[in-house]
């Protein structure tokens, strides 16, 4: 049996890729603002103190990540492209719920792609290449956008589970052990779209009462879609190994 993949190995890979480099930077922002909300009434304010250094940090961040998330609607554009070739359809058997469900996933597809222009919008105007005015006017929409966004992305995976959970007490052990899994990952989804929920409702709803809203959804919300990917490289790792032994 070949050895498991080094954690420097997948690390590599993982900063190789946008997606990647997004979730390491968000881990290391959403960080500095939890450090930044519990020092906010302990530390005095100074002009050389860690508070202006970790506040221009966590500002320099965010704009990092959103220029590497700029054409990011490509991806949802591609969803949407599926939908409507057919690549993704519903069976024959299919309930009408289903099928609901189905058209969902394209209206969440189209308004994905409205979501990350917008995010594009906010972005080419705080970096100055365009007015920014246009990202004053960009970013409520924005939000707004991301907000439904991720309530249908809840409930997609709210029925996904509830689908598991029937194939779950159906199946042979061999199999139940595979949909197990499969619901492992829907629950971590499902806790990483909670995160979005309250991240982006706090904006959505206008909510001022608190920045560590903010600061531990997104810290949270960035190690959750961090675990995700850092397994998806290991299962790539774990396959591309076996391929070249096996040869």
């Amino acid at each position: 049996m070949p050895p498991p993949p080094s954690t420097i190995e997948i690390l590599r890979r993982l900063l190789v890729h946008s997606d990647g480099r997004d979730k390491t930077l968000k881990i290391i922002q959403y960080f500095g603002k939890i450090i930044l909300w519990l020092q906010a009434s302990k530390t005095p304010k100074s002009k050389y103190g860690p508070t202006p250094r970790l506040k221009a940090m966590t500002s320099q961040f965010s704009t990092t990540r959103k220029i590497i998330r700029l054409a990011h609607f490509i991806e949802p554009y591609s969803d949407l492209c599926d939908y409507c070739s057919g690549a993704r359809r519903t069976s024959r058997s299919s309930t009408s719920y289903e099928k609901f469900v189905h058209y969902l996933g394209s209206i969440n597809a189209f308004l994905s792609i409205l979501n990350d222009l917008f995010d594009d919008l906010y972005c080419l105007g705080k970096i100055d290449i365009i007015d920014k005015s246009i990202a004053k006017w960009a970013e409520p929409k924005a939000i707004k956008l991301w907000f439904f966004c991720i309530c249908l992305d809840i409930h997609e995976t709210f029925f996904k589970i509830y689908q598991i959970k029937n194939k779950i007490k159906k199946a042979n052990s061999e199999e139940s052990e595979k949909y197990q899994q499969k619901l492992y990952w829907l629950n971590i989804s499902l806790t990483k779209l909670i995160m979005d929920f309250l991240f982006c409702g706090y904006d959505f709803f206008g909510l001022t009462f608190s920045d560590g809203v903010q600061a531990f959804s997104g810290f949270f919300a960035g190690i959750l879609s961090f675990y995700k990917l850092w397994d998806k490289e290991t299962q790539k790792l774990i396959i591309l190994t076996n391929s070249t032994n096996y040869r």
